[in-house]
């Protein structure tokens, strides 16, 4: 299954990236750290970046065969295996690896990885003319993640034509709202007119542990952003799951894929 996450209004992507890794029910999910401005999770643990994102690009452009995403992953204490980004704030490296891996065939070996593992993509603020773009379209899902204020929707709302129209998009996209409603989720369903996939709560103590700054001596299950994580990925492999059964299916019978009519792809 392959998973992007972007941010519409405010910040939280990478953090729930890792949390949804590492709540994944299976221990193979890979994140892939594709922001254009950045990426700073190698910095946080303490990680050489090598290799990473920048050499997993300039193998799939070379067209080297047989490119396994895992083999770019380095493991963090948390179990997670990620493809670190090249480094923050923004820079020519950033936005250049991320482009030769969606220009140079970088996008089938994300589709590949995804067929028997998780693979969750952070491509940070979903802007216009963000090069990571069509690593959204052709995913499974694209969880948009934004503030669940007044600012929070708009923001959404100005996106969301664009993101629907994304070329080639296969992708269901959904709402993941972080914070406290200002009204119940589903009115904002209803006004923005896309699924909310989950409720983020503010969790500072779950956030410096997916930060690197601090150990989860209590267990993950006592962390609310962790829990809340949990409950998004079992809810998520139950339904593809499903989807990849029927997909399966089809293949074997010559049928197209029909995963966008399945999760209800809006």
């Amino acid at each position: 299954m392959l998973v992007t996450i972007g941010a519409a209004k405010g910040f939280g992507v990478t953090t729930l990236a890792v949390a949804l890794a590492a709540r994944w029910p299976k221990a193979n999910a890979v994140l892939v750290e594709a922001d254009p401005a950045g990426a700073d999770l190698a910095f946080r643990f303490g990680h050489h970046r090598e290799p990473g994102l920048a050499e997993l690009a300039a193998d799939a452009r070379r067209g080297a065969t047989g490119v396994d995403l895992t083999a770019y992953a380095q493991r963090l204490p948390l179990g997670v295996e990620v493809v670190f980004g090249s480094a923050a704030p923004a820079t020519p490296q950033a936005v250049s690896a991320v482009a030769a891996l969606v220009d140079g065939g970088g996008l089938d070996v994300l589709r590949a990885a995804a067929r028997e593992r998780l693979v969750v993509v952070d491509v940070g603020r979903l802007d216009w003319h963000s090069p990571a773009l069509p690593i959204a379209a052709i995913s499974d899902l694209l969880l948009v993640v934004t503030r669940a204020g007044l600012d929070g929707v708009d923001a959404v709302q100005v996106r969301r034509d664009a993101l629907l129209a994304l070329p080639g998009r296969r992708a269901s996209v959904r709402l993941v709202l972080t914070g406290r409603p200002f009204v119940p989720p589903e009115e904002i369903a209803h006004v923005v007119g896309l699924p909310v996939a989950a409720l983020v709560p503010d969790d500072r103590r779950a956030a410096a542990v997916l930060a690197g700054q601090a150990s989860a001596r209590w267990g993950l299950n006592r962390l609310e952003l962790l829990r809340a994580a949990r409950a998004l990925a079992l809810s998520l492999q139950a339904e593809f799951r499903d989807v990849e059964q029927v997909n399966w299916i089809a293949e074997l019978h010559a049928v197209p894929p029909v995963i966008g009519q399945v999760v209800g792809r809006r």
